[in-house]
């Protein structure tokens, strides 16, 4: 596992400790299994160097999302403004005033209702990005405690009904 932390990615971390878990080695007459404590300290361990990685990519959602949000108002504002122009031009004209106000106000509305509506859309889709990166962390935050609270339960092992004398032979054959 001499893997650089910066590369792997959360869910590679998890999968690797979740196999370390799969593969690790059976507890007799029971559900539960034998996994080196120092290891899965290890993966934690990962999981907090990767977690920064994680609020990172959060942040660059954040910023794309105000340059998205700055792209859009700059957008409104260029159409309220041409919209302006244009309502000024035709109102200019003697003959056709009354028609130029009429259109003028109506390309205003739309205009400003192209920006509402731009606006809403951009901000639902930050806030639907936001939300999935959110429940990713929160998920990745309760695997970890799970699997923290899973270690402590090693620790209180005990070794009553089982035959001393077998692990005695094992460690006498090496």
């Amino acid at each position: 596992m001499a893997e650089n932390t910066d590369s792997l990615g959360m869910a590679t971390i998890l999968k690797e400790m979740e196999e370390a878990i799969s593969s690790a080695s059976k507890v007799p007459l029971s559900s539960k299994v034998m996994i080196d404590a120092d290891v899965m300290l290890d993966y934690v361990d990962k999981i907090y160097a990767a977690l920064p990685d994680e609020l990172k990519k959060a942040q660059q959602v954040l910023d794309h999302s105000d340059k998205l949000l700055e792209t859009i108002e700059d957008r409104s504002k260029r159409i309220i403004s041409e919209a302006r122009e244009q309502a000024e031009q035709l109102t200019q004209e003697t003959e056709i005033y009354r028609e130029a106000t009429l259109r003028a106000q109506e390309m205003l509305k739309r205009a400003e209702l192209a920006s509402i509506q731009l606006r809403h859309e951009s901000i639902m889709y930050c806030d639907d990005v936001l939300r999935q990166l959110e429940e990713n962390i929160n998920h990745t935050l309760n695997s970890i405690h799970q699997n923290r609270e899973d270690l402590k339960g090693f620790k209180y092992y005990s070794l009553d009904g089982i035959d001393m004398s077998l692990i005695q032979e094992k460690k006498d054959e090496k």
